[in-house]
């Protein structure tokens, strides 16, 4: 395990992507732009657009910074080596569609597409890369299904990952179809929390009885 890299390449590689396009974009800005609609779409908060461009590259860069840091200090750090590859990816994945988001966020500004149902269906294409590789985790303290249950039973921790990562799939397939089928911002907002909601609920259930079962 190649422990200097905890993010692949191509998240890195991302990362720089998205920077310089933010810096491409700063040019084309005004110096206000908005940062917060109302329901009815209209702008009440407006940023400079320094903090527009800069905000989320460094949001990026500091998981990136703090993927680094977590397995480190983890009291289960030797398990790490059993799925070393699949937390690399996650990482990688997290980094990819935040850029995503923020590709969609800079589009909007420039108005040359809708925010809110690109940025969904990148939230929902994360989710259901994420959940399809859940399985391969093995217990820790940062990333999976981390219930008292799944901490305190190795057989618990298994199921309750296959089975969250099966159910993963379609919610996140209504995720993004949800997207672009609400008519209205408030609906796609509720329409990518809910079903997220839903699925950790379920799952959180599962772990319990599958522990009790073990």
């Amino acid at each position: 395990m190649n422990k200097k890299r905890a993010i692949p390449w191509w998240g890195w590689f991302s990362w720089i992507l998205v920077m310089v396009l933010g810096i491409i974009a700063y040019f084309h800005l005004p110096a206000q732009v908005p940062s917060h609609v109302n329901s009815a779409g209209k702008p009440t908060l407006f940023v400079s657009k320094w903090l527009a461009v800069m905000y989320e590259p460094l949001i990026i860069l500091v998981i990136m910074l703090l993927w680094q840091v977590l397995w480190r200090i983890d009291p289960k750090k030797r398990n790490y080596e059993s799925f070393w590859s699949t937390y690399r990816y996650i990482g990688g994945v997290i980094v990819v569609c935040v850029g995503l988001i923020y590709l969609a966020v800079l589009g909007h500004l420039l108005y040359l597409w809708p925010i809110q149902r690109l940025a969904m269906t990148a939230y929902g294409v994360m989710f259901m890369l994420i959940a399809n590789v859940l399985p391969r985790l093995q217990s820790n303290w940062w990333i999976g299904i981390r219930t008292p249950w799944t901490l305190s039973s190795e057989e618990s921790w298994t199921r309750t990952h296959r089975f969250g990562g099966q159910l993963g799939i379609p919610i996140a397939i209504l995720i993004i179809l949800l997207a672009w089928l609400m008519p209205t911002s408030k609906l796609m907002v509720l329409s990518a929390v809910g079903p997220v909601v839903l699925w950790a609920i379920i799952t959180v259930v599962a772990s319990y009885f599958f522990a009790k079962k073990a």
